[in-house]
């Protein structure tokens, strides 16, 4: 926070760049309002160690996430080495180029679209600089209720997609001014934000979106300044709540074929779902899961950096993991987070209720829990470890996914057994185990269902609409088709997510 409008110098080196920033400012936000490209898969918490950066004030490097600026400062970093370039095949000169962008609540993602060839290259993942008021869109809103704390968190988003988009632009030698289009999609306050529009009606009963199609305009009038050649554009949203990232997936299932019987659901920090019944009608609705699944609110979670476990199972002699990277494991990632619960639950070191209740000491080298800090915890590998409170924040995603599935299909007229099609997306589907999120009981059971995992179909959306102008009219008018199903005020919603907070039993996760 800053005192009393106080401000500090940060000098970088070797380059002389000066910037002012105020006091109480994390290191890390103050690198990335200043364009430089720092990565904090941890999410902040000084497990992962790649955001060390060398001050010269003090006599070791500090971590950038878990530094707070108090004082001027003389930063010397490399950019070279907190920067990947991505790999591009040869793009010729007269290729024509776009950019689609998925901002997330917690990770924003770019793709590289070459339009002439309908080739997609992803060049940047990176954590949303706004996590610094608050890991959910509740959190943002509340802090955009002054004038000031709207205008920061804008930009903050603006900065940073500038300068990452012109850094990922310079590394691979192609010319921002051939880019015709940028395409961005996400939920309706990530957009709001980015686009300068009041986010306060959102958060506010009876949160409505005033605006749920947005003006296409010239990418320097947002931020994007080197991008001269380019126009933004989004697709439509639904409401405060149903985001362009739905909207995007309802219409990637269309065109895929798929018209009816489908049950879609977007993990996220704000799950999204739809479903299309027997006759095509579309029903969608929204609820609130929390950034556990991305590896944030989780005590060693990360994202899919170097060092992250990204996938755990059983062997003979013990548990194993699949990481990113060589070395000692730093932190775990929502898949494997889904991976390790699912086994525990199986062996009985977590119960159906979610209680953290151990092994015995032989028990494939696992430790029996300890009681320390108010919570349960067990030791993993190295110093990780995967606390009582971890489960219970994977427990209130479950029993909202659950809670949301089963009265969004009330809503429809449907039951489970109508469901022909299930689809999962989001950046976690991407690397999903579906066995396993199976046996922790996130959907109902639905025995007559294909379930297909489609990875993050709100980054394919904006390729997609990079590709076709035509996806925005089709995009709208499922919109208009669509009803929105507000669990709010369904009187039976908390006692639904109540029942639905406990993990399946062995009897339900055979008939799963």
């Amino acid at each position: 926070m800053n005192k009393d409008g106080i401000h500090h110098t940060i000098t970088f080196y070797p380059s002389g760049e000066k910037h002012t920033i105020p006091e109480g400012t994390l290191l890390a936000d103050a690198l990335s309002e200043s364009g430089v490209v720092i990565n904090t898969p941890c999410g902040g918490k000084g497990t992962c160690g790649k955001c060390k950066i060398r001050v010269e004030e003090l006599s070791e490097a500090v971590l950038a996430c878990r530094t707070v600026i108090t004082s001027d400062l003389k930063i010397h970093t490399d950019l070279q080495e907190q920067w990947s370039v991505p790999f591009l095949p040869a793009i010729q000169a007269d290729t024509r180029l776009a950019v689609a962008i998925d901002i997330g609540t917690t990770t924003v993602k770019i793709s590289l679209v070459d339009i002439s060839n309908r080739a997609t290259y992803e060049i940047d993942t990176f954590f949303n600089p706004q996590q610094r008021f608050g890991h959910d869109v509740i959190s943002r809103i509340a802090a955009a209720h002054e004038a000031s704390g709207q205008l920061c968190l804008q930009d903050l988003i603006r900065k940073t997609l500038s300068s990452r988009l012109a850094r990922a632009f310079k590394s691979t030698g192609l010319s921002t001014e051939r880019v015709e289009r940028i395409v961005v999609a996400g939920n309706t306050t990530m957009l709001y934000l980015l686009f300068g529009i009041d986010v306060i009606t959102l958060g506010k009963y009876p949160y409505t979106a005033p605006v749920r199609d947005f003006v296409s305009m010239k990418a320097n009038l947002i931020g994007f300044e080197d991008f001269t050649s380019a126009r933004v554009s989004t697709i439509p949203v639904l409401s405060a709540f149903i985001g362009a990232d739905l909207i995007g997936g309802l219409t990637l299932c269309h065109d895929m074929g798929i018209s009816s019987n489908v049950l879609f659901l977007d993990l996220g920090t704000n799950g999204e779902l739809f479903f299309l019944n027997r006759e095509g009608a579309s029903y969608a609705t929204s609820c609130a899961m929390g950034p556990a699944l991305e590896g944030m609110n989780i005590s060693w979670g990360m994202a899919a950096y170097e060092g992250a476990i990204t996938h755990v199972r059983k062997e003979p002699d013990g548990l194993a993991f699949d990481m990113i990277g060589n070395g000692e494991p730093v932190g775990i990632t929502g898949t494997a987070l889904i991976d390790l619960i699912a086994i525990l639950l199986d062996k009985g070191i977590i119960t159906p209720e979610g209680s953290l209740i151990g092994p015995s000491l032989s028990d494939n080298g696992l430790s029996r829990p300890e009681k320390t800090r108010d919570t349960k915890r067990i030791s993993l590998w190295g110093k990780m470890e995967l606390t009582q409170k971890d489960i219970r924040n994977v427990q209130l995603a479950k029993a909202a996914s659950l809670a949301a599935s089963q009265l969004l299909l009330e809503a429809a007229g449907c039951d489970a057994a109508d469901v022909e099609h299930v689809f999962i997306a989001g950046s976690l589907g991407e690397h999903l185990d579906y066995s396993n999120f199976k046996k922790l009981g996130f959907l109902p059971h639905f025995q007559h269902a294909r379930h297909t995992v489609l990875g993050n179909t709100s980054l394919k959306a904006a390729v997609a609409a990079c590709l076709d102008p035509n996806f925005f009219n089709r995009a709208t008018f499922l919109r208009n088709k669509t009803k929105e199903v507000v669990l709010s005020k369904i009187p039976r919603f908390q006692k639904v997510f109540i029942d639905s907070i406990n993990f399946p039993r062995e009897q339900e996760k055979r008939n799963g």
